[in-house]
């Protein structure tokens, strides 16, 4: 069974192996949220009735290509046996440009600007991540603490793939994802605009827990192989040291994320009186 219209390959992921997209719950998020384009999508013909009659409610309006066929068409087409009935050839992620994010950031700080209730607002700056599943780890953390956006560089910077999204768990679908030309305009940019720049670092004297993150804030988040970009570092209005209690003195780049990003939302709920 087919439905819509084949796509131009022109609208595909340049390497063929990293424009596949399989996993029901993978695939089914992206469906939903209407957000990446899907230039295919190959659904096993033995699917329930019900979930291909749901398939098909999602493509719809979106006027993607459909298929159905054998489970052993879904494994030769993205080289694995964990398709789970679903596999969806990728278009290019939609990420927004530096523009669009100095408007975000300045409608931001006005919306919390004249009150005390709301989350202020949080961006992460990624610098030079190029491991996709730490990436994908990185923008999970990110969806988890309700960031208004991710910002990533247009070089040496890992891309919005199909492996990404997979790490993610889906949460590349629910995240404002901004690539720009300069990682040091943005930040600078971001600091005209009233948010502080911070940056974890083992080295500095102030701990995570003892700095104020109750502020518009943007974390930056180095490579594992370096850390952060020294003329980022030197932007910063503060570096944290993570308290580490083990025998061990660095985390994974998104582990790292993850705590900061937790403590800035932790400072900022409201408190009971």
């Amino acid at each position: 069974m087919k439905s819509g219209k084949r796509r131009s390959s022109s609208r595909l992921a340049a390497n063929h192996q990293r424009s596949w997209l399989w996993g029901r719950h993978a695939v089914m998020e992206t469906l939903k949220s209407g957000r990446w384009p899907i230039a295919e999508l190959f659904v096993d013909s033995n699917s329930p009735p019900a979930e291909i009659a749901e398939i098909e409610g999602l493509i719809t309006p979106l006027d993607i290509y459909m298929e159905t066929v054998d489970g052993n068409r879904l494994t030769q087409l993205c080289q694995s046996y964990e398709h789970q009935g679903l596999v969806a050839r990728m278009g290019e992620f939609p990420c927004e440009d530096d523009q669009s994010l100095a408007e975000a950031a300045r409608q931001a700080i006005q919306n919390t600007a004249n009150t005390t209730t709301a989350l202020q607002p949080l961006y992460a700056v990624c610098d030079r991540i190029q491991d996709a599943h730490n990436f994908g780890a990185i923008l999970r953390c990110c969806d988890a603490m309700k960031l208004d956006g991710i910002v990533i560089g247009d070089r040496y910077q890992s891309g919005i793939t199909p492996h990404v999204a997979r790490s993610s768990a889906g949460a590349v679908n629910h995240q404002r994802i901004f690539r720009v030309a300069q990682l040091t305009d943005t930040v600078s940019m971001l600091k005209a605009e009233g948010f502080q720049i911070i940056a974890a670092s083992e080295k500095s004297a102030t701990l995570l827990w003892n700095a104020n993150l109750s502020c518009p804030t943007v974390i930056l988040i180095g490579t594992e192989t370096s850390g952060v970009a020294a003329e980022l570092l030197a932007m910063c209005d503060m570096q944290v040291a993570i308290p580490m209690l083990g025998g061990v003195n660095s985390l994974n780049a998104a582990v790292a994320a993850g705590i900061v990003l937790y403590e800035c939302r932790r400072q900022q709920q409201p408190r009971a009186e």
